[in-house]
């Protein structure tokens, strides 16, 4: 008789298939499965959430308040999913969803076995399809946000808002890009009043540096959002909810897209340096400020921001790249995040291209230390 510890085995082998089956109309997001909870009529996709990769693969949560009774075990998730109401139930519809009788563990006959997986690949397209759809759609809708912002140009950038708030942090691009006669990023634009919508719905209107974020075609994918103070002197103090919090970054399956900040020498797009067989240097970093920070320091350096820490190593490496240098924070002592700084290094490393990584000598990051900060 198959045990429970085989059971899991094999179902976390197959931890997105069971995710399509348990959690349907649910997405990948990174190493997550996000879905709406099946349990319960759940009106927004994004509180249920199944880890999908890692030692505890298997983990999920419903940020609702229900959490999986053993954290990582897959089991509780059939049963919690299914609505059965013990371990022998769960048990049974454990084999039957993996193709396994309940005496001896035989395997169900072959005809059924091809019946079942052509309907679980049927469902599989057809789930892929919608997602695509849905991506473009969402895609499409980001692009026209930011067409709607107003574009940063050198008789229009002294004394805006993003001016302001960029002097805040130490990063004068008048001083900079401007007086070199270097195009300002144009990835970056403003909004004088976009919305913040809040957890319980509230709307508040306030300043907000917008950037486009675009994957390795050059095509836009998603926005990525600074809201501002009202005088553009710092970022706005807004609430912050534990649950389903507001995103920076719209709309997801953003991942592997990044913010073109600084063309580097020669001025060139990735295509054109393509197009011309030009490689040159390539700065990453985390953030917008940091990105700027380096642009203004090596002009002669493609620069771009990742977005988030997670997205560095799926920054897209391009032939007009040579070498890669990530501008990295001082996250010591944060092992989940030094973690996930080396999991990115080793990434972008298998594309065969040399990977550097740099740090500041003081404070957190390179605008830090632009800043002058000494802790």
């Amino acid at each position: 008789m198959i045990d429970f510890a085989e059971i899991r085995q094999k179902l976390i082998a197959h931890i997105l298939p069971l995710c399509r089956d348990l959690v349907p109309g649910g997405r990948v997001n990174g190493k997550y499965w996000i879905g709406k909870n099946p349990t319960r009529t759940d009106k927004h996709g994004g509180s249920f959430w199944v880890l999908l990769s890692g030692p505890a693969t298997g983990a999920w949560r419903d940020e609702a308040g229900v959490r999986g009774v053993d954290e990582g075990d897959v089991v509780e998730l059939v049963r919690y999913c299914r609505k059965l109401p013990d371990l022998k139930e769960t048990r049974q519809e454990c084999l039957k969803w993996l193709g396994l009788s309940d005496v001896g563990g035989q395997r169900m006959s072959p005809a059924a076995i091809a019946e079942r997986d052509k309907q679980r690949q049927a469902q599989r397209e057809a789930e892929e399809k919608i997602e695509a759809e849905a991506r473009a759609r969402n895609a499409q809708g980001a692009f026209g946000m930011w067409l709607k912002a107003e574009e940063l140009s050198p008789a229009t950038y002294a004394g805006s808002l993003v001016d302001r708030y960029l002097r805040s942090r130490a990063i004068d691009l008048v001083a900079g890009m401007v007086a070199q006669q270097r195009p300002l990023p144009g990835a970056l634009r403003l909004f004088a009043s976009h919305d913040y919508r809040t957890q319980d719905g509230e709307l508040i209107a306030l300043p907000c540096m917008i950037a486009l974020m675009t994957g390795p075609d050059g095509k836009a994918r998603a926005v990525h959002r600074t809201w501002l103070r009202p005088d553009g002197a710092g970022k706005a103090e807004l609430p912050e909810p534990k649950l389903n919090k507001p995103r920076k970054i719209w709309p997801a399956g953003w991942q592997g897209s990044v913010i073109r900040i600084a063309k580097g020498a020669g001025q060139h797009s990735p295509e054109e340096a393509q197009k011309r067989g030009i490689s040159t240097p390539l700065i990453v970093t985390e953030g917008i400020e940091d990105a700027l920070a380096c642009a203004l320091a090596m002009p002669d350096r493609r620069v771009w921001a990742a977005g988030t820490l997670g997205n560095i190593g799926h920054v897209p490496v391009l032939p007009c790249v040579s070498t890669i240098t990530v501008c990295a924070d001082n996250d010591w002592g944060k092992g989940q995040a030094e973690a996930a700084l080396d999991t990115a290094i080793a990434a972008l490393r298998r594309h065969g291209k040399p990977v550097y990584v740099a740090r500041s000598p003081r404070g957190k990051d390179m605008n830090d230390l632009l800043k002058g900060e000494t802790i």
